[in-house]
């Protein structure tokens, strides 16, 4: 397994909308082979900031099962206009009490 981090700041005002529109969009990821599970998370401290967790079966699974489908470029039609800034790195668990 394999867990892909993306940081989003979104555009001042915008929060609520972003949030329905993410979880309308989501559905797109979770249509993906080798999704399986989110954790959408916003900041206490900045609230145009939030972070996504996305557990996946492998790397692959992300990388071509997902960012080279015609899903993802529907996931980014339905988010662009809500994202002023976007960041996205893929992590491996070391240790869990989950």
């Amino acid at each position: 397994m394999i867990i892909e981090k993306a940081y989003f700041v979104i555009h001042e005002g915008l929060e609520t909308e972003f949030e329905k529109a993410f979880s309308e969009a989501v559905e797109l990821i979770a249509a993906t082979n080798g999704y399986q599970h989110y954790t959408l998370t916003k900041s206490i401290e900045a609230e145009r900031k939030y972070m996504i967790f996305i557990e996946w079966d492998s790397l692959a699974a992300h990388t071509e099962g997902f960012m080279n489908s015609q899903r993802f470029e529907q996931f980014t039609k339905k988010m662009d206009p809500y994202l002023e800034h976007v960041e996205m790195e893929h992590l491996v668990q070391i240790h869990s009490d989950k």
